[in-house]
């Protein structure tokens, strides 16, 4: 698995594949999914934060089972952009 900015990501996915955004939260992390031309993500669904080892294949089974290429994880960003 590697560890990429949104610009390098980007140019390695095929038409129509989708990614799978991620809140994490200190007890909850929020899972959206985009769509196939990655212009908009609906919430699908909210994991209670265990262990890190359960949260993580939980999260796996879904990008299985939604056929997803990659994960983004989002940053906190102050209304500002700071």
């Amino acid at each position: 698995m590697a560890v990429l900015t949104l610009d390098e990501l980007f140019p390695q996915l095929m038409a129509g594949q989708v990614i799978v955004g991620l809140d994490l939260g200190t007890k909850t992390i929020g899972v959206a999914l985009s769509d196939g031309g990655r212009s908009f993500a609906v919430p699908k669904h909210v994991v209670a934060r265990t262990k890190f080892t359960q949260d993580a294949n939980d999260l796996i089974k879904f990008a299985e089972t939604s056929k997803a290429a990659a994960f983004v994880i989002g940053l906190p960003v102050n209304m500002d952009g700071s």
